[in-house]
């Protein structure tokens, strides 16, 4: 039960389902549900994921299928029921019968009692923190600790949230295509670089004050915009940030996976500019990318130091001015930084991060995460 759909094949859900096939284990992938809004662009198309999930194959070994449902189940108690009996009939009428199955949002929790074999939890936000308005939150979380075969988090922040539970960290990792793709851009000067969503922890205010700061430096942004209805404000800040720039700050769209290496190689640091309280808790992909081309991380104080999971040399700020100069020294870093952020990402492939997974998730013993062990 993912928390994405699967273009763009970008996500954790997404990296582990491929790793997963490599493995002999072929994946049903049914994606978050599109609710009532839908009716209004493709009415055929929403009734027909309301009550059965209808799969096709979308790469080697993966079948995948929309999902409908009325309000998003985070909306309130009513809206949590509602969505979730829907998602039990989709899986009873759609005959699922998988070993494993993970669910990823946890209002849709009260499904899984329509599943079969074991059933987890796989956790990687704090969703307290994205969504405040979500009430049931705990009370959902306290039922995932009581009735899940097993429970993984992303970053150690998150297991409190399982009263009860001692869950297994599995944190995000790296994509070894990106660590082996050949180098065919020359490093930039002064120039950085901000690679995954733009949303609401996106620190639009920073941003704007680290341009101020560096007036040689630009900025380059590349991600799909995916603030809520209830985040317009939010959104329209960061499209104003990029107008008044003059083009230093230039917002890409989403980037194609295969030109990802391209882009990084190009830039002359990598940005997490967060917003710290909306950052606790998770496991930044972009982080494993930026290491797997040895590019200079500097990130505001939030997640990546709670995680255990810091490349290294990694930068972290708080605050414009303290930003600003960290990266005027990253562009000024030895040569040998890059390598050992490159042999860090190694260390940290998906298919290592998938062995970890697939024990948790089996209920086997579970190598600590970063260890050496093969997948």
């Amino acid at each position: 039960m993912a928390k994405d759909p699967w273009h763009p094949a970008i996500r954790r859900e997404q990296m582990i389902a491929r790793e997963l096939v490599r493995q002999d284990r072929p994946v049903s992938f049914l994606q978050a549900p599109a609710d009532w809004r839908r009716l209004r662009s493709d009415p055929a198309n929403w009734w027909g994921h309301l009550t059965r999930a209808r799969f096709a194959p979308a790469a080697p070994g993966v079948r995948v299928s929309e999902r409908s449902t009325v309000l998003p189940g985070s909306r309130g108690p009513l809206a949590e029921r509602l969505d979730a009996a829907l998602l039990g009939t989709v899986l009873r009428r759609s005959g699922w019968d998988a070993d494993v199955t993970a669910f990823m949002l946890p209002w849709e929790w009260r499904a899984s009692r329509a599943v079969r074999g074991r059933v987890v939890f796989d956790c990687t936000d704090d969703w307290a923190r994205l969504l405040p308005h979500a009430r049931r939150l705990p009370d959902q979380l306290r039922r995932i600790a009581a009735e899940a075969d097993e429970v993984v988090v992303v970053n150690p922040l998150l297991g409190a949230l399982f009263p009860g539970r001692t869950p297994v960290v599995v944190p995000n990792g790296t994509d070894a295509d990106l660590l082996a793709a050949p180098r065919t851009a020359q490093r930039a000067e002064r120039h950085a670089v901000y690679v995954g969503s733009i949303a609401e922890r996106f620190d639009v205010d920073l941003v704007r004050a680290l341009l101020r700061a560096l007036p040689d430096w630009t900025i380059s942004v590349h991600g799909q915009l995916v603030f809520p209805d209830r985040a317009r404000p939010a959104a329209e800040r960061f499209r104003a940030l990029v107008a008044e720039s003059g083009g230093r700050l230039t917002w890409c769209g989403l980037l194609p996976r295969d030109r990802l290496a391209a882009v990084l190689d190009a830039a002359t640091v990598g940005l997490v500019p967060d917003v710290p309280g909306r950052a606790l808790g998770q496991s930044s992909m972009k982080s494993y990318d930026y290491a797997a081309r040895g590019l200079p991380l500097v990130a505001t104080a939030g997640h990546l130091e709670h995680a255990a999971e810091l490349p290294p040399h990694t930068a972290i700020v708080s605050g414009a001015e303290e930003m600003a100069a960290a990266l005027r020294a990253a562009a000024e870093e030895p040569r040998q930084f890059a390598a050992r952020r490159r042999a860090w990402a190694a260390d940290r492939t998906w298919g290592r991060r998938t062995g970890q997974w697939l024990d948790a998730v089996l209920g086997r013993p579970v190598a600590p995460a970063g260890s050496q062990r093969s997948a």
